[in-house]
């Protein structure tokens, strides 16, 4: 089974040796076929057949634990092969592990002031103090980062990008002055 990282990048290497067509001018890439998304990763092929592809990091792409088929596809002379495929797992490079053995000394109980809260600024809907219109549209952009919607690509994502602010809008109960605050500072923090 192929290793792919959430943390590090990846550079898939292979040697190619093609009969009855031309390496050169050939295409390379990766295809990363999981549940819930498919990614594509192109890389080159060398006159002497020496095959590299970056597999870039996955973070927000696929999770931990993440399974599917990986395979290598090489289009030549207007020929298309795959000619490797495995089975794929996706894990993080760096881990941290701890295990405590014992504890032996009195523990510190930390003492601070108590603060109470007397008068609260806003509306309190189930006893949770609602969110400022800043906090809603970093939670909104953060959504929409991981499902990669970007100022360059709106007009193709525009729909996937209504429904997703329609959605939180609705659930996030916001007042109707709030929307178009909100609406515009999602496209002024959008990445382009």
């Amino acid at each position: 089974m192929y290793k792919l990282f959430t943390d590090k990048v990846e550079i898939f290497e292979c040697d190619v040796k093609l009969d009855g067509a031309s390496l050169t001018n050939s295409i390379a890439r990766i295809i990363v076929e999981s549940q819930d998304v498919n990614l594509l990763f192109n890389g080159t092929v060398s006159a002497d057949g020496k095959c590299k592809i970056p597999i870039k990091k996955l973070k927000g792409l696929l999770g931990e634990n993440s399974k599917g088929t990986i395979k290598l596809e090489i289009i030549a002379d207007d020929t298309y092969f795959v000619p490797w495929s495995s089975g794929f797992a996706v894990q993080t490079a760096k881990k941290v592990t701890v295990e405590i053995k014992s504890q032996t000394a009195e523990m510190i109980v930390e003492s601070a002031p108590a603060v109470q809260v007397t008068k609260v600024k806003g509306e309190i809907k189930n006893n949770k103090v609602p969110l400022s219109v800043q906090e809603h549209i970093v939670r909104i952009v953060k959504i929409l980062v991981r499902e990669d919607i970007k100022l360059s690509n709106l007009k193709i994502k525009k729909d996937r990008l209504n429904n997703i602010v329609a959605v939180y809008l609705r659930r996030s109960a916001i007042n109707e002055q709030q929307k178009p605050q909100i609406i515009e500072g999602i496209l002024n923090k959008l990445p382009k």
